[in-house]
């Protein structure tokens, strides 16, 4: 198919929107664009101007009606395929955070380094390309954010004209721009329809860029309402085109009046602007501003490093609830140990009665056993009831404590960012994706350091001193100290496998890259597809995703020999304990509660404090969340500095305005 021989064709089309079926968009909508034409589409906001596109590119299909395109429904066309043959330029152009040659090679498949040049230079963005310092390997940035609006504009149209597109659809591609971004893009836009003459799509809200459109047509209230070229619209003495294009003409020529007195004024107070300079009582060099800002940024990152103590200052406002949890965890704390003294008890007197009542057949030994049993199981059941208390009461402090907080340091997170410099966000690493990861994860990493955590601290705490204290006095103070001696052992393993775990943690920065990847293309989406680019999209989505995999499954192994080192000197230790215990019993130096006692004290609370400081895993990426949290707060503080001055100006400001002849003339002049 040749690119002048497209005819687009909308036939009696009625449309909704879905997420606003009430609203009438489009009304029996009926135009004819024939081959090789350039059609303007103008008329009020909101009256399905632009709607046409998006049929035309079927984000959406019409309830009643069809859209041909050389007389097949488009319903009936492979849609990939169809959106390959238009080329779409919107408002606002979508750059992806690449260089400027693989967003304009994104517009088709397999294109070379000369189709995306001679693209360039048909949307006059070559030069300006070439005067870069890495000229079409240039990043552009999050969103093109490193290029003007003209200059990503004229990307956004080389991009739409590489795949040498059968149709060109204009979405308002000027609209956003000031007067003399306006005027090189559209200059750029009427060399190149002049050149190719393929069909053009212009939705237009200046109607002085359409004067030379071959057919104008005037959209209102979801139909046509006029039809024709510049002239025969404005013969229409009541008629929309005619009111409108009135209107503007009327307005640029007040703008160009008002712009000429104020060049006129500048230049008689020209002589007097000298001595008001001597006003001001401060003056900022920006190059030096910059070198400032970055010295700050550099000297922030450094600054400070920000331990637990600083994490746990910012749940004070709490300190109450605080308190309160602190006496629930040490009451759970003590209740581990405790309830060992009664297991133990109930182990050796179900033992000692059995084992009499076995070989004296003492009756009253089975009796006495009954009787024991209930009276253990009631004081199990009484300190089930303050376990549950303390439990629920600790559990509520601290979860409050760490909500508290993770509202607090979001509310600083999101405050530091709004505040940052805008060169902050035009770093890779600042992308909006892994700006919001973070906002969205990093406090609440920082509260598992806090909260319920020092909770569990204080019950470690508590844990270890009262099985100590019960071991010692009411167990055997010998098997203590041999447990106590081989306590290192088992920090030894618990230490491997924390230190694993934290080394674990760079897989979340490596994700931050994906999700980056991932908010960019679904913010983007109509780009995306009506460029074609989905299966670049899940391709590279796939490829960022290999690297996080490759390390989650090495961590994964790494894990597993942790976990397994940890485990061995656990129940090796568990051995040694068992052996000697036996022996002293053996030996006669202990009898068998004061065994069971020991061991069930220090087991369950190593178990306890096991439990208890499961969380310091977690502890160092916590602390890297709130360091990065706390220094965005620090660099703003440095880099926005107090400046007190007095200016002074007599000249004003001249607006950039378009005379009617297409040129204008722009003068502007601070003090």
């Amino acid at each position: 198919m040749h690119p002048k021989t497209t005819k687009e064709r909308s036939r009696s089309v009625n449309f909704t929107y879905p997420s606003r079926p009430d609203v009438q968009i489009l009304n029996d909508y009926n135009v004819t664009i024939e081959p090789g034409q350039t059609v303007a589409f103008v008329g009020a906001s909101g009256g399905g101007k632009s709607t046409l596109i998006s049929l035309l590119e079927r984000f959406y299909d019409p309830q009643e009606g069809s859209i041909l395109l050389d007389g097949r429904d488009v319903k009936t066309l492979n849609v990939k395929w169809l959106r390959s043959q238009i080329g779409l330029v919107s408002q606002e152009p979508v750059l992806f955070a690449t260089t400027i040659f693989e967003n304009i090679a994104a517009g088709g498949n397999e294109i070379s380094r000369d189709q995306v040049m001679a693209a360039a230079k048909l949307a006059n963005a070559h030069n300006f390309i070439m005067s870069l310092p890495e000229q079409y390997d240039t990043l552009v940035g999050e969103k093109g954010v490193s290029l003007s609006g003209g200059q990503k504009q004229r990307v956004a149209i080389a991009r739409a004209i590489v795949r040498e597109p059968k149709m060109l659809v204009l979405d308002e591609a000027t609209s956003a721009l000031d007067a003399e971004s306006e005027r090189v893009v559209q200059a750029a836009l009427n060399d190149l329809m002049d050149k190719t003459r393929m069909t053009t799509l212009v939705i237009a809200h200046r109607l002085s860029t359409i004067r030379n459109a071959d057919k104008i047509v005037v959209v209102n209230g979801g139909h046509v309402v006029e039809e024709g070229n510049h002239a025969e619209l404005l013969t229409i003495e009541d008629g929309i085109y005619n009111k409108l294009y009135t209107i503007q003409e009327e307005k640029a020529q007040e703008e160009a009046q008002a712009a000429a007195s104020a060049l006129k004024e500048a230049e008689l107070g020209e002589p007097h602007s000298q001595s008001l300079r001597h006003h001001s009582s401060r003056s900022v060099n920006s190059d030096h501003m910059e070198e400032d800002k970055k010295a700050s940024l550099e000297k922030a990152d450094t600054s400070k490093t920000f331990t637990i103590f600083d994490a746990i200052a910012f749940s004070r406002p709490e300190r109450s609830a605080f308190i309160v949890g602190i006496f629930a965890a040490a009451v759970m704390g003590c209740a581990l140990p405790s309830s060992a003294v009664l297991i133990s008890e109930l182990v050796a007197t179900m033992t000692t009665n059995y084992t009499l009542y076995k070989e004296s057949n003492v009756q009253s030994a089975l009796d006495d056993l009954k009787h024991d049993v209930m009276v253990y199981g009631l004081c199990y059941v009484g300190g089930s009831v303050v376990m549950f208390l303390a439990a629920a009461t600790q559990n509520y402090c601290f979860k409050y404590m760490a909500e508290k907080l993770t509202s607090r340091l979001r509310d600083i997170h999101f405050t530091a960012l709004c505040r940052q410099n805008i060169g902050f966000f035009d770093e890779k690493k600042n992308a909006t994706g892994a700006l919001t990861a973070d906002l969205s994860t990093n406090a609440t990493k920082v509260a598992l350091i806090s909260g319920d955590s020092q909770g569990r601290v204080v019950q470690a705490i508590f844990t270890f001193v009262a099985a100590l204290v019960i071991s010692f006095t009411t167990g055997s103070w010998l098997l203590t100290l041999v447990m106590l001696a081989v306590f290192p052992f088992l920090i030894a393993g618990q230490m491997v496998r924390m230190h694993q775990m934290k080394s674990s943690g760079h897989l979340s920065d490596e994700l931050s890259d994906v999700g980056a990847h991932a908010s960019e293309a679904l913010s983007n989406i109509r780009t995306v597809v009506s460029l074609g680019l989905e299966n670049s999209i899940c391709g590279k989505f796939s490829a960022l995703l290999e690297e996080p995999l490759a390390s989650g499954r090495r961590e994964a192994q790494l894990n597993g020999l942790a976990l397994g080192f940890s485990s061995f000197i656990l129940f090796a230790t568990y051995s040694l304990v068992f052996w000697y215990g036996g022996k002293l019993v053996d030996d006669r130096e202990i009898n068998f509660k004061e065994l069971m006692r020991t061991l069930m004290a220090i087991m369950m609370s190593a178990q306890g404090i096991g439990n208890a400081t499961s969380f310091m895993g977690e502890s160092d990426n916590a602390l890297k969340a709130v360091h990065t949290q706390l220094r965005q707060l620090s660099v703003v503080e440095k880099v926005t500095p107090e400046v007190k001055a007095k200016i002074e100006s007599l000249v004003p400001f001249v607006p950039e305005v378009a005379k009617p002849d297409g040129t204008e003339k722009r003068r502007t002049k601070f003090l």
